[in-house]
């Protein structure tokens, strides 16, 4: 098992922000855009930073593949959850696009997880949006802590949001944070970084 991955603090900001995969080029390039710094670290002449990057990116791969405890919602279903766990596959190691995510029953000691279908998969290249704001319906039932730990994914296939509740606020300003840099890698700006 491997530890918690440390968000660099030149990219802590942009943990609480959505992530959208077409937004109109102004919104890309403004300063509260994650796409945005990771093109200027890329251009900079200082490796630091670049290094810091490279480092957490790939203890949060190393993170999400161990596998990170999450609890899904169903809002539908009068606001229940299930604690699951939301594990990367990596399907190959010089390109995450074609890796997935998933989400999955949490494993029980002595018990395989084999032949039980996830509740959610998907791959990279699906992803379209990440989200730290609740849906206006699923927001009132939410306290403030849930609010903090509240995170969703979208998908090309997927009807809506897939929404959970990580453990803690730090885990989903981990899980965001570290999503956004993975596919801004992968989808948005390859070769960077």
């Amino acid at each position: 098992m491997h530890s918690h991955p440390v968000v660099p603090e030149m990219l802590q900001r942009y943990s609480d922000n959505d992530w959208v995969e077409f937004l109109p080029s102004s919104d890309n390039t403004s300063p509260l855009s994650m796409r945005a710094k990771l093109r200027i670290i890329s251009q900079g002449k200082s490796s630091d930073n670049k290094r810091e990057i490279d480092i957490f990116a790939r203890k949060f791969q190393y993170y999400l593949m161990d596998g990170v405890p999450v609890h899904r919602l169903f809002p539908n279903n009068a606001g229940t959850t299930e604690e699951k766990v939301l594990r990367l596959t990596i399907a190959n190691p010089y390109s995450l696009i074609s890796s997935s995510l998933d989400l999955t029953r949490r494993r029980r000691p002595g018990v395989s997880n084999v032949g039980i279908p996830s509740n959610f998969s998907t791959t990279f290249d699906n992803i379209t949006k990440l989200s730290r704001t609740p849906p206006v319906a699923l927001s009132s039932k939410l306290d403030d802590e849930e609010k903090k730990r509240f995170f969703s994914i979208e998908t090309d296939l997927s009807p809506g949001p897939v929404m959970m509740l990580a453990k803690s606020k730090k885990d989903a300003m981990i899980l965001l944070c570290g999503l956004k840099l993975l596919l801004e890698r992968e989808k948005m700006i390859p070769g960077t970084v």
